[in-house]
């Protein structure tokens, strides 16, 4: 036989029986007491989407959805009872006053 003893097949057959040897783990004081700390930090960013306007007599109903308890339109904060889809009735604007849909 050539080559030495580690490139032979019982030398890998030697090293892959000893591997697991080397993982087990020290049974021994203190063993009954472990203690870890995990923080996962989530970060949501704030979403409002107009899902549907239908024109009414009073203004304007959106259909929305957002993630977010209140919203400020106009410098006017409007609170919704629950998180996603909710109805926003705005009456009509003074004359002039334009009000661009679809951004």
């Amino acid at each position: 036989m050539t080559g030495s003893w580690l490139q032979s097949g019982r030398g890998a057959l030697v090293v892959l029986l000893l591997t697991p040897m080397l993982c087990v783990a020290e049974n021994g004081f203190g063993s009954n007491a472990a203690t870890a700390r995990l923080r996962i930090t989530v970060i949501v960013p704030p979403v409002f989407r107009v899902l549907q306007v239908t024109p009414t007599a009073e203004g304007y109903d959106y259909r929305i959805w957002t993630n977010m308890k209140s919203i400020m339109l106009g410098g006017r904060e409007y609170r919704f009872t629950r998180l996603g889809e909710n109805t926003l009735t705005l009456r009509i604007p003074p004359e002039g006053v334009w009000i661009v849909h679809g951004l």
